[in-house]
């Protein structure tokens, strides 16, 4: 009866780390990249030393869910991994609902990205950034201008250009500081991130910006991130 008990007790001790580490590979043979490390209780570390032999429990730090797109089941089954830092979702069909049941269970994140995630616009994002102030977030819409940009009094300076996407057919130069886009006024890079997200791939625009103090206006069709029109 004792060992009976004794097997009873350590089946129910270990089923729920072999669930944890099960539900890891399977995330892992989808190609989901999952950042982990192995910890050991402290009075086990105690009794066998301070470099145990073996392997206790596998924390996740972060996943990237960008080589296989995310489902909200897939972002309910992490919640209850209170320690992530980090999570990348990008192509994804989620919903709003299933991010902010992962931000509430999910209290040590210090960085969510969303890319080209057609359910999450930028009143939520400003939402969310409002409410936990110390998440750094990175979104981006579904459509594709293909520029990165830095602060300037102005408004938005080009530092970068995708070669043969929008922003370079549409004949925009690195150095050109971005002042409106579709009649919007631009006055930082997020700004005009967030501006993006309103719209969608294959959306006409109308780009103004001021070249060596000069106003000019650049007509460009935005594209979706794999740079083909849907």
């Amino acid at each position: 009866a004792l060992l009976f008990s004794f097997c009873l007790i350590a089946f129910s001790v270990a089923m729920p780390e072999i669930l944890h580490r099960n539900h890891i590979a399977a995330l892992r043979e989808r190609g989901v990249y999952v950042v982990t490390v192995f910890e050991t209780p402290e009075w086990l570390e105690k009794t066998t030393g301070s470099q145990p032999q073996f392997r206790f429990h596998e924390k996740v730090l972060g996943i990237d869910f960008t080589p296989h797109p995310a489902t909200n089941q897939d972002l309910q089954s992490i919640s209850d991994w209170s320690i992530l830092q980090f999570v990348v979702v990008t192509h994804a069909n989620i919903s709003e609902q299933a991010v902010s049941q992962l931000l509430s269970h999910c209290p040590e994140l210090k960085r969510l990205q969303i890319v080209s995630c057609q359910n999450i616009n930028p009143a939520f994002i400003h939402k969310i950034r409002s409410k936990y102030p110390s998440l750094i977030v990175n979104y981006r819409g579904v459509a594709y201008l293909g520029i990165a940009g830095k602060a300037h009094p102005q408004g938005c300076e080009i530092f970068f250009i995708d070669p043969r996407k929008p922003a370079d057919k549409a004949e925009l130069k690195t150095g050109d500081i971005v002042t409106a886009f579709d009649s919007k006024t631009v006055s930082s890079f997020e700004q005009l991130v967030d501006i993006i997200g309103e719209y969608a791939p294959g959306d006409e625009v109308t780009i103004e910006v001021l070249r060596q103090d000069k106003k000019l206006s650049f007509p460009c069709t935005l594209t979706d991130w794999s740079g083909r029109l849907r």
